[in-house]
């Protein structure tokens, strides 16, 4: 039998434990800041399993990452794997068929919220290692498992933290975010949000010309925020679609007889790899400079939101694309491609931090994620833990 079968046979003879334990994680509930119930459960089922250099790491008590390790007997690579803890809302709860942290079961499918997004990616993450290192396959190398809340709000206390501590290192790595394991996602756009704030002066409705109406010296603004998005559109990258410039609130006034003082757009910048956070707060600053010129009564000034997501861009030659790609064949028989994801993952602040490559891929439907009966095929569980423990191996072999 060789390795890949041998591996094979251990996850199949472990199918259910891997579905339970997928299962219990569904059903504690996880929001952003209330991760400490889920991580330590993982914590311990992690030292059940006898997973090696397990630790515990917090920036504020009860805001828990994970890590751990399978060593391997030989020197060589550490592939690591990244996911995390934290779920969105529910939401409305009548508009779910079952309760959504249920972790019901039903034709094929696991249902539940933080199923797909991304606790079956978190959770098939871990018992690769698992299965790895009950399967016996020497290892030339070792395995990172790194687990981490605060995903939802961009990870300062997740895996900002530990990129900050210098607790990620390694050679390669997986992100485990959905692709409904059909593609290997390689790039995704930044997420540049800012506020910007256009100042006028206040009067009483009767008397408009006492006053300076926000709302009209934003006007201009919004204007030549279409006229810059419009020309974002000549900017191009191998894969993805070019960037794009959302205004997504306005906020002002308090009442109808008030000259409006203050006009508040939110906008959020979807940035191309070849893009800049500097380079696209410049375009935006020239736009609020030029306004200001022409227009002594125009004051606006520009606050960047601190939840920055950089671009993620993993080169296309990367041998760790490769390995997913045979694994996947390997255990499918189908070949998969290479792709983007449409939303940010931690693996974007890894990679610019530390150089190492991640891609994304992993079980679990983007399309379902945040919505009223989220879910993950039960099989898909099961074929992306063989996948991860094999490219793991390739990983560790060159192969």
């Amino acid at each position: 039998m060789n390795v890949e079968e041998k591996i094979i046979q251990t996850v199949e003879e472990n199918r259910q434990e891997i579905i339970d334990f997928v299962q219990k994680c569904v059903q504690i509930p996880s929001l952003t800041g209330e991760e400490k119930e889920l991580g330590d459960y993982i914590l311990k089922r992690m030292i059940a399993w006898g997973l090696d250099d397990i630790e515990l790491v917090e920036k504020e008590p009860g805001h828990p990452n994970i890590l751990a390790r399978v060593n391997g007997k030989k020197e060589g690579p550490t592939i690591v794997f990244n996911g995390h803890l934290d779920v969105v809302p529910v939401g409305d709860e009548s508009l779910w068929t079952d309760p959504p942290f249920s972790g019901v079961i039903k034709d094929g499918k696991m249902y539940g919220r933080g199923t797909s997004d991304m606790k079956a990616g978190t959770c098939t993450s871990i018992l690769s290692a698992v299965m790895l290192k009950r399967s016996g396959v020497p290892l030339d190398g070792n395995v990172l498992l790194t687990v981490v809340c605060d995903e939802e709000v961009c990870g300062e206390r997740g895996v900002i933290h530990l990129l900050d501590e210098k607790r990620i290192q390694g050679d390669m790595g997986i992100n485990c975010e959905p692709t409904n394991i059909r593609q290997v996602n390689i790039c995704h756009k930044g997420i540049l949000k800012v506020q910007i704030k256009v100042y006028g002066k206040t009067a009483h409705g009767s008397r408009p010309y006492l006053g300076i109406n926000a709302i009209e010296k934003t006007v201009p603004l919004l204007v030549k925020i279409q006229e810059l998005e419009e020309k974002l559109k000549e900017r191009s990258h191998p894969i993805l679609p070019p960037p794009t410039i959302l205004m997504a609130m306005i906020e002002s006034g308090y009442a109808m007889n008030i000259v409006p003082d203050v006009c508040t757009v939110s906008l959020c910048w979807r940035m191309l790899p070849t893009e800049s956070k500097e380079q696209c707060l410049k375009e935006l600053q020239d736009i609020l400079d030029d306004l200001a010129q022409k227009d002594t009564d125009f004051k606006a000034e520009m606050e960047v939101w601190q939840g920055y997501r950089p671009p993620l861009d993993v080169p296309e030659e990367a041998p760790i694309i490769g390995y997913i790609q045979k694994a996947h064949q390997y255990v499918t028989g189908e070949e998969i491609p290479i792709g983007f994801a449409g939303g940010g993952v931690d693996a974007c602040f890894i990679v610019k931090e530390t150089g190492m490559p991640m891609p994304v891929y992993g079980p679990g439907n983007a399309e379902v994620i945040a919505r009223p009966d989220e879910y993950v095929h039960v099989e898909d569980l099961i074929t992306a833990v063989k996948v991860y423990a094999i490219a793991t191996y390739y990983a560790m072999q060159g192969k």
